[in-house]
């Protein structure tokens, strides 16, 4: 019995070791996690990437609401600007004019007074024609077709205070308007090469043909008509269009 107590503790002693050495070279050799692979790690970023576009995309939609909201904002407030400039343009153009015209006609009743009441000339006639119609489109508020009127008429009377034209001398410069004069023809008339009446004829302007003025000398005026031909032309046969 000793014996066989013996060989059955020996018997066991050899199970519990082999036991003992499986269990620890389990321990021993078990495998861990493996790396990840290339492919894997490739799709973890991408999904990264994708993640951060979607939250990128979603704070630039924000941020172009926002920037609409500001746009709309700021065409208001322009708008709003804009139109209150026009109406101060309007108001200063407005005082302006009306200044111009006062000067203009300030200008004509010295003229009136340097002539003396018996003596009339043809561009005097036509000076005050403009004036007049410049006081008529300001009443009418077209303060832009005012001024450039007033400004026309002013050019004549400035022309008709000069000596030279007041005496009637042939031999008196040209001289340049500053701002050209619209003007049609009163009758059927010649357009000659120099400011004299004996001068060579250019052409025949019919009644009411437009032309500008672009220049005088003494009574004539300095012409061009639609097509470009340039010629004299006695003030006395225009009148304001």
């Amino acid at each position: 019995m000793p014996v066989i107590m013996r060989c059955r503790h020996v018997v066991q002693w050899a199970i519990f070791t082999l036991w003992g050495i499986t269990i620890t070279g389990c321990t021993i050799w078990q495998p861990g996690p493996l790396p990840p692979t290339p492919y894997e790690e490739q799709q973890s970023e991408i999904i990264r990437l994708q993640q951060l576009l979607a939250d990128k995309e979603l704070e630039i939609s924000r941020l172009r609401a926002h920037q609409q909201d500001r746009v709309k904002e700021l065409k208001e407030t322009t708008s709003e600007a804009a139109r209150a400039e026009v109406k101060l343009r309007r108001f200063a153009t407005e005082a302006d004019v009306a200044s111009r015209l006062a000067e203009v006609e300030v200008s004509m009743e010295v003229l009136q007074s340097t002539l003396g009441t018996e003596r009339k000339i043809p561009l005097q006639g036509l000076a005050q024609q403009l004036l007049d119609t410049a006081s008529a489109s300001f009443k009418q508020n077209e303060y832009s077709l005012a001024a450039d009127l007033a400004a026309q008429a002013e050019q004549l009377i400035d022309m008709l205070m000069d000596d030279h034209s007041l005496s009637g001398l042939r031999e008196a410069p040209e001289s340049l308007f500053k701002v050209a004069i619209p003007l049609k023809l009163k009758i059927d008339s010649n357009m000659r090469r120099k400011p004299h009446t004996s001068a060579g004829v250019l052409d025949v302007l019919q009644k009411k043909t437009p032309v500008v003025a672009r220049a005088y000398q003494g009574q004539w005026l300095r012409v061009q008509t639609a097509d470009g031909n340039t010629g004299w032309v006695l003030g006395k046969l225009l009148e304001p269009r």
